[in-house]
């Protein structure tokens, strides 16, 4: 796993400083809610009205919001970077409930590597369950919303690589930098799923 885990940095590193980013743009806060990044003013609805926009949410659930590419690589560019400068250190093992070799695996590596802590596996390995049950090909069908971390549409994926549609290690490291941008841990993006079914 060592090997596999300096090669995909290198590759990854080297990938991202040859300029699919562009420094300077304004970043996501991962503390505003959705009304913050709106300009309209927020209308109030109708209770029941309400009630039924968030039981549709619960039902289509996705990664959301829009997050600039350029915010989406920059996370990846810092995580590449920590890829790089750690790469010596032996791979942590995996979770006894994890079976080696799967998408969920591949998950808490990555999950790692990317600079989220261990306590943080909990929240995207329950947010990703519900989301896609870490399937790489989950499609769904009301919202267009794909892939492991059903991105919405899951061609925002294609920023990170252009075998976004198959492979689950592009997926995953998209999702990771979508959560970093947006909500800062998983935990954090767990927990607005929680509240209201998507994130």
């Amino acid at each position: 796993m060592g090997g596999r885990r300096l090669v995909v940095g290198a590759a990854l590193f080297a990938a991202l400083l040859t300029g699919c980013g562009a420094p300077g743009e304004p970043k996501a806060d991962p503390e505003a809610g959705p009304e913050a990044r709106s300009s309209a003013t927020p209308t109030k609805q109708p209770r029941d009205q309400k009630d039924r926009k968030e039981r549709v949410s619960r039902s289509e659930g996705g990664a959301r919001f829009e997050v600039p590419d350029a915010v989406i690589i920059e996370q990846l560019r810092r995580a590449a970077e920590r890829i790089a400068q750690n790469y010596t250190a032996p791979p942590t093992p995996v979770p006894v409930d994890v079976d080696p070799g799967t998408n969920r695996a591949l998950g808490y590596h990555l999950m790692l590597d990317f600079g989220f802590a261990e306590d943080q596996w909990r929240f995207l390995d329950a947010l990703w369950h519900r989301e896609s049950g870490w399937n790489h090909l989950a499609d769904n069908p009301t919202s267009s919303a794909y892939g492991i971390p059903q991105s919405l549409p899951g061609s925002k994926m294609a920023v990170v690589g252009p075998d976004w549609r198959t492979n689950p290690e592009t997926q995953i490291r998209w999702g990771l930098a979508y959560i970093a941008a947006r909500y800062g841990t998983p935990e954090r993006a767990w927990a607005h799923s929680e509240k209201v079914g998507w994130y």
